[in-house]
């Protein structure tokens, strides 16, 4: 919307109207003609009034039925709509900024319009009782009923306030956009934001939103994590070290290409797809299955049954030969030809004899034994006959033999389950402790490079800055961002007390003695110090 009043602007007027200073005092307002009809809530108005709290309103605040904005002009918090609020003092009214505001003598309220729009412009108004906390905005209507607002700075720290539009709020006619109360903590808002941020009572803003204010570089450890920390909320896939950048990652790369890993959703009937393209007969689930089977089974056949005509050879031979007169000689012979008795098959009979001989084709060959290979038989060495009970001990081992083979095997096979699951243990506990150390790794490079961004554009604006105060106050926050250094402020943490020896007056009524002798010795030492120091700078 605000880009297409910017061309309207430019198309239809080629000289802005001018720029008039109006005067308002705390709780007031100032009339405001219009050069248009305006639309509003189903009402048509040609005059407005501007309000010093940050309102624009369409009612003459002097004839306002029950009691009206003459008695407050406003005052002195927004109102919650969506909360319940009610009140005629609201009706028709538009709140760019609407909480308790006042001019406390470098503020400016000003209004610019013609026929094709009206602008009311507050300017370091500041918040009630706190001139330091100035705001700068906005609001403009136009013939269309259209509205824009902007803002330059806001700074609102012990009031409410409100931004909608109302008509008759009896009626339920009002549109709210934003409303904050103190209480519930701050609230950064700016062009690069599409929604208000807000700040927790007693968290820093620099750690909500790190580039809120330049001042937030004087603290690089936080700026660079909180930086980091936002970006990762916007995208996962930020850095590795974000929470959730393997499951966003695995994501992207799925979104992209179903077929990237296993894991993704859509694998398994992708994977499909691109086989049966590539072969219908892959799976009886593809879609052209049958009809591929059909036409292979045809092709089979025709390659079976269909022989392929043989090629012939054309050549021609010109033979010249004599032509010779004969008669035939027919000669008749009786021969008696024995008589043969056909024996007529059966399609069984047929069938059978078939079977037969092919069984007896595919008999398979008789095996052949290996020939037993000799082996070279060892002297056999003389040795004692076992006696009886060395006889009955080995039968009776021999006779255990199996039952504790039995048990060692079985103890063998648990032992090497428990070695596996051991081993197994072993081999995944790394894994999250190397997936931390990369993240924090991760994280600290990033960290580095936000850093080293930073610096880069302070630098920039080191060299564009006009004045020597300018330059100044960045070279104090560029040699903040040189001094930091990751995982630096681990090391600023207290010690706890812990038991130590008791404070004791050993000479309680005893004065010692001062040695001179001593004290000639000390002062040598001291000299021999003060030499060893000067030396170092000669």
């Amino acid at each position: 919307m605000v880009l297409w009043v910017s061309f309207f602007l430019l198309s239809s007027s080629s000289k802005a109207a001018e720029i008039e200073e109006v005067f308002i005092g705390d709780d007031g307002w100032v009339e405001v003609p219009l050069d248009f009809t305006f639309p509003f809530y189903g009402n048509s108005y040609v005059t407005s009034f501007m309000f010093s709290n940050g309102v624009v309103g369409f009612l003459d605040p002097l004839n306002v039925d029950g009691t009206g904005y003459i008695h407050d002009g406003l005052c002195c918090n927004g109102e919650d709509f969506i909360s319940g609020a009610q009140g005629v003092r609201f009706h028709y009214t538009i709140m760019p900024w609407h909480t308790d505001l006042i001019d406390t003598g470098t503020g400016r309220f000003y209004t610019q319009g013609d026929s094709t729009y009206q602008k009311y412009m507050w300017e370091n108004i500041a918040e009630y009782r706190y001139p330091d906390r100035e705001n700068s905005f906005d609001l403009t209507i136009y013939p269309l009923g259209n509205i824009a607002m902007n803002y330059t700075e806001m700074a609102i720290n012990n009031h409410s306030v409100t931004v909608a539009t109302v008509g008759d709020l009896s009626a339920g006619e009002y549109k709210q956009w934003f409303y904050n109360h103190p209480t519930d903590g701050a609230i950064y808002w700016n062009n690069q934001e599409d929604d208000p941020v807000a700040i927790a009572e007693g968290q820093s803003i620099c750690s909500v939103v790190p580039d809120s204010h330049i001042s937030c570089l004087y603290y690089p450890e936080t700026y660079a994590e909180a930086y980091y920390e936002q970006q990762c909320s916007i995208s996962s896939l930020y850095d590795f070290g974000c929470v959730g950048y393997t499951e966003a990652y695995i994501d992207q790369q799925c979104s992209l290409d179903s077929l990237w890993s296993m894991a993704c959703p859509n694998f398994e009937t992708t994977y499909l797809d691109q086989q049966c393209d590539t072969n219908p007969i892959y799976s009886i689930y593809c879609s052209g299955y049958e009809d591929a089977v059909r036409e292979e089974e045809e092709a089979e056949e025709e390659e079976i049954f269909v022989l392929p005509p043989p090629e012939m050879l054309a050549i021609e031979i010109e033979i010249d030969l004599p032509i010779i007169n004969f008669e035939p000689i027919i000669e008749q012979y009786d021969i008696d030809l024995p008589e043969f008795e056909l024996e007529e098959y059966s399609q069984e009979q047929l069938i059978e004899e078939l079977e037969a001989e092919l069984e007896e084709f595919f008999t398979p060959l008789p095996e052949i034994e290996p020939e037993p290979i000799e082996e070279t038989i060892d002297e056999e060495i003389d040795e004692p006959e076992p006696e009886e009970s060395e006889v009955q001990e080995e039968q009776t081992t021999e006779e255990s033999e199996p039952e504790e083979i039995e048990n060692e095997i079985l103890d063998t096979n648990e032992e090497e389950e428990e070695e596996s699951s051991q081993t197994q243990e072993q081999v995944l506990e790394p894994e999250p402790v190397l997936l931390v150390a990369k993240k924090k790794a991760s994280k600290k490079d990033k960290m580095r490079e936000i850093i080293t961004n930073k610096l880069k554009s302070l630098a920039i604006d080191m060299g564009n800055a006009v004045s020597l105060e300018e330059q100044k106050s960045l070279q104090s926050y560029i040699l903040a961002l040189l001094n930091y250094n990751t995982g630096f402020n681990t090391y600023s943490t207290s010690l706890i007390d812990g038991n130590f020896y008791k404070d004791k007056d050993i000479y309680m009524n005893i004065t010692i003695p001062e040695n001179q002798k001593g004290l000639r010795n000390g002062l040598a030492n001291e000299i021999l110090h003060n030499k060893m120091v000067d030396l170092q700078w000669q």
